[in-house]
């Protein structure tokens, strides 16, 4: 019951802070250009750049969020969401009402339904129930899992969070014309190359670019026990057939979850595929969490812009501009984050995006002040070296350790390259020779104080980042872990087996 309400209370906190912070981030913007309206000599370029990335960024943001919502409510609700740009906060509010309805549940069963809405409410949701044919008492019933595969000890496993010490997740067998998973005594599928055009050629670009793709495959028996776990890149197209054999005639007893993740810039879909003797029930849901916040990384940059010309001109909105660019960032740093990651992961996140990407982001503004030209220079620099040294590490271990890293494909899904000391100290080098390029060719108070600003982040980022590290749950790397959120997503959309 405590842990139940503790989830409850946590949802519901998010969700109105959300809320809040949409509406906090709205006025602080408006209020940025209003004050760069009133002094337009001085702020004219802030003013133009600020307002055509709104514009530009929530027409089509809230034009895709109609398009995708025009048959889920009412078309004049949809007409005046989009003129007034706030679908996000009607979708945002949706998780509010949830968050309400599940505090004010008394049956602990709806109260957790309510939240897990709550929770996922800010998706697209497609969802069946196919009803499958019953058979007779008589017909055989047998397991799809050979007798000898079933190492799990451990009953009711799915719901718990245990560890995977006691069975062997092996490779998913996908049929490669029908992409159907296959159940077979040795249950081995085809397994990737591992030659030097294939790191280029498949690791990193799935790495650093594209859409990535993740499935699992889990098998439960009668008595709910976790007989087989299997995972691929590839996204299965279904489950193994239910009739075993049709002579004597014998059909699969036991209940099949394919839990196919994909995500891209912007967008997470998960698609889960339940199945048991009686029923086989689908659930696809498009998470657009992080998509309606996509414009904070920006704003966040121009307000600091802002901010810069204000205090070269003597302005009076330094405070405004601040707070600006605070909240803002603060969005940013809350809204990076998968609906299933935990909390204590985002809030460990937050010091090294705010000693990494907000102080790059100050001397990419300070840089602007000469010239978009030097901006566009140090970004591209920048990066480069970032993905040249994140190169570099693969070539490196994969040929003289002979060593292939991140060659699981849940490492390969789950990969932040922001994580990464070689990425990160590339970048940071980069940034570390830039301000003291500034300093020298423009020594003034103000390129003294970023270019301290500079070298203390980037060394106080490449320390933490050392050791927050060690220290990530990453629950979702946890097999179990899928299965219990795959079960999670069922409940919410109120479809179960």
């Amino acid at each position: 019951m405590s842990i139940l309400r503790t989830l409850v209370a946590m949802v519901a906190m998010e969700s109105v802070g959300l809320a809040l912070l949409w509406v906090t981030v709205a006025v602080l913007h408006i209020s940025a250009l209003i004050v760069g309206f009133l002094d337009l000599d001085a702020m004219l370029r802030f003013v133009i750049a600020f307002t055509s990335y709104l514009v530009i960024t929530h027409l089509l943001l809230n034009g895709w969020l109609v398009r995708i919502y025009w048959d889920k409510i009412s078309r004049s609700k949809a007409v005046l969401l989009y003129v007034t740009f706030t679908i996000p906060l009607y979708l945002l509010l949706l998780r509010v009402r949830h968050a309400v309805a599940a505090l004010r549940e008394r049956d602990q069963v709806v109260a957790r339904r309510e939240a897990l809405k709550a929770r996922y409410t800010v998706s697209s949701e497609n969802s069946t129930v196919v009803e499958s044919p019953s058979f007779s008492a008589t017909v055989q019933r047998t397991s799809c899992v050979p007798l000898s595969a079933k190492t799990s000890t451990n009953s009711s496993q799915g719901d718990s969070e245990v560890s995977l010490r006691s069975w062997v997740v092996t490779e998913t067998n996908v049929d490669a014309g029908s992409k159907l998973i296959k159940m077979s005594s040795d249950d081995v599928g085809v397994r990737e190359p591992k030659s030097f055009s294939h790191l280029f050629m498949s690791d990193l670009s799935e790495l650093v670019a594209g859409r990535k793709t993740l499935s699992f495959h889990f098998v439960l028996n009668v008595n709910n026990d976790l007989i087989h776990v299997s995972k691929t890149s590839i996204l299965p197209n279904g489950l193994p057939d239910r009739i075993r054999s049709t002579s004597p005639l014998t059909i699969c007893n036991d209940t099949h979850y394919l839990i196919n993740l994909s995500q891209g810039i912007g967008y997470e879909v998960v698609a889960i595929a339940a199945r048991n003797e009686k029923s086989c029930v689908t659930v696809t849901q498009t998470n657009f969490a992080s998509f309606i916040w996509c414009f904070t990384m920006h704003s966040t940059a121009l307000l600091v812009y802002g901010l810069l010309v204000n205090l070269r001109y003597n302005g009076r909105a330094t405070g405004l501009y601040h707070a600006g660019w605070m909240f803002t960032a603060a969005a940013w740093f809350l809204t990076c984050r998968g609906a299933d990651e935990p909390w204590t992961d985002t809030f460990a996140k937050i010091p090294l995006r705010l000693c990494f990407t907000i102080c790059r982001i100050f001397l990419m503004c300070a840089v602007a002040m000469d010239g978009l030209v030097n901006v566009a220079i140090l970004y591209l620099s920048a990066k480069a070296a970032g993905y040249l040294a994140l190169v570099g590490e693969l070539v490196y271990k994969n040929l003289r350790r002979n060593v292939r890293l991140w060659g699981d494909v849940v490492d390969r899904y789950f990969f932040d390259k922001n994580l990464e000391m070689s990425y990160q100290g590339s970048e940071s080098v980069v940034c570390c020779g830039w301000a003291i390029w500034c300093h020298v060719c423009r020594p003034s108070e103000h390129s003294l104080a970023l270019l301290v600003a500079v070298l203390l982040c980037q060394a106080a980022g490449m320390i933490y980042l050392n050791f927050v590290r060690r220290f990530l749950k990453e629950p979702m790397k946890n097999p179990v872990r899928i299965l219990m959120m795959a079960k999670d997503r069922l409940n919410a959309a109120e479809k179960s087996i």
